[in-house]
C-alpha cells in the first residue's frame, strides 16, 4: 500500500507510561536544563559540606551534632526521594487518563488519551530531544514536564520515530 508523503513521516504510539519511564524522563529533563544542573551541584555540594563539617569534629576527638546530619540528609532527599516522588505523581496522573495514543508527524506531537484529553506540541515549542534506553524525551524549555515517548509504544517503528525526531529536533545527550 502506497503512503502519502505525510503518512510516511508519521509514527503512531500506543502505551500506558510506567513510573520508571517517568523517572528517566525527569532525570534527562533535569540534566538538560541549567537550573536542573545547578540544583544537582548545589545538593551534592551541600551533602559534601555536611559530611566534611561532621567529620572534622570526629577527627579532633569531639562528637557530631545531630543538626549537622541534616545537610547530607536534606541533600539525599533532594537527589533521590523528591525525583522519585515527582515521577510517581506524574505516573499516577498519566495512568488515570488510561492508554495514550500519540502521533508524531511533520507538525509535531499529538497525544490523545482514553479520557479524551488532547495535548498538542508543535516542533517550534520543543527545542531538543534525548533518547534513553526505554524512551525518547522531548525537552521543552518552558515546561517543567517533559514529553515522554516510550519506545515500547511503537516497537516496530522506533527507527522511523528516531528519524522524524532527528529531522525536527536537536539531539541532547542523555
Amino acid at each position: 500500500m502506497a503512503m502519502a508523503d505525510g503518512e510516511a513521516d508519521s509514527v503512531e504510539l500506543a502505551y500506558v507510561a510506567t513510573a520508571r519511564e517517568f523517572r528517566e524522563a525527569f532525570r534527562v529533563h533535569a540534566s538538560a536544563s541549567a537550573a536542573g544542573r545547578l540544583a544537582r551541584r548545589l545538593l551534592l555540594g551541600s551533602a559534601g559540606l555536611g559530611v566534611l563539617v561532621g567529620a572534622v569534629p570526629l577527627f579532633l576527638g569531639g562528637t557530631v551534632r545531630p543538626l549537622v546530619l541534616a545537610m547530607p540528609g536534606a541533600a539525599l532527599l533532594g537527589l533521590v526521594v523528591l525525583p522519585w516522588l515527582q515521577a510517581r505523581y506524574f505516573h499516577r496522573r498519566a495512568a488515570a487518563r488510561g492508554e495514550h495514543r500519540t502521533v508524531v508527524d511533520w507538525w509535531g506531537v499529538t497525544v490523545t488519551t482514553d479520557r479524551g484529553t488532547d495535548t498538542m506540541t508543535r516542533w517550534a515549542e520543543v527545542n531538543r530531544c534525548a533518547e534513553t534506553p526505554r524512551a525518547f524525551v522531548l525537552l521543552d524549555p518552558a515546561s517543567p514536564v517533559p514529553v515522554l515517548l516510550p519506545k515500547r509504544g511503537a516497537p516496530a517503528d522506533v527507527a522511523r520515530l528516531r528519524s522524524v525526531l532527528d529531522r525536527n529536533l536537536t539531539r541532547h545527550r542523555a
